[in-house]
């Protein structure tokens, strides 16, 4: 499944090289993330579509970083809440993500329970940026009711999940021990992108 040696595709400093090096290495293993997903996702109220990041717009730089995102429309996922799994160049993640574009985000997320986020697991994390990978603080009360202070703000961002650094053990499991890690971290988060999509 996902290793070491993923990250590699980052050092290819040219648009085309690193494109292709994600296309040929990576989104395979997303598309197999998907099929293993589509059970948990099956548990929620309405049907989950995968989107893989095909970076289309990019014309000179190369991509900082890929993704699968999981949403309610076939269409697309920025504007609406929905759990994003990728790589940047030191690190794996799995979030659940409500960006600026999403509508009425203020709303969804003034009506999000605190203590049904603050239930997550410990090494969760919380961030206000998808376009930082440095975003992400531990998930506190502290820290998470200073992200939702910032939220009546225009370009506001709301995160919660987990990060994987290159180098971690997580890149050493087996191809099905990696798959129920996955798994587990998405099961985690599904209470809460449960509550999100029916808002």
């Amino acid at each position: 499944m996902y290793q070491d040696q993923d990250f590699h595709v980052f050092d290819d400093q040219t648009l085309p090289g690193r494109l292709g090096k994600i296309q040929q290495y990576i989104d395979p293993k997303f598309t197999a993330t998907v099929t293993d997903l589509a059970p948990v996702f099956a548990k929620l109220s309405m049907p989950i579509y995968a989107h893989i990041s095909q970076h289309r717009r990019r014309t000179k730089n190369p991509p900082t970083d890929t993704w699968v995102a999981f949403s309610t429309s076939k269409r697309g996922y920025k504007m609406l809440p929905h759990i994003e799994i990728g790589f940047w160049d030191d690190r794996f993640f799995i979030w659940l993500a409500v960006l600026q574009e999403a509508k009425e985000r203020q709303m969804l997320l003034s009506q999000l329970k605190e203590d049904l986020v603050l239930q997550l697991p410990a090494g969760f994390e919380c961030g206000g940026d998808h376009t930082d990978k440095n975003c992400g603080v531990p998930l506190t009360r502290e820290n998470y009711q200073a992200l939702m202070a910032t939220q009546t703000q225009r370009h506001a961002e709301w995160q919660v999940g987990r990060n994987f650094l290159r180098g971690d053990e997580f890149f050493t499991l087996t191809a099905a021990e990696q798959t129920q890690v996955i798994r587990d971290v998405v099961m985690a988060l599904l209470p809460v992108y449960d509550q999100l999509i029916r808002l």
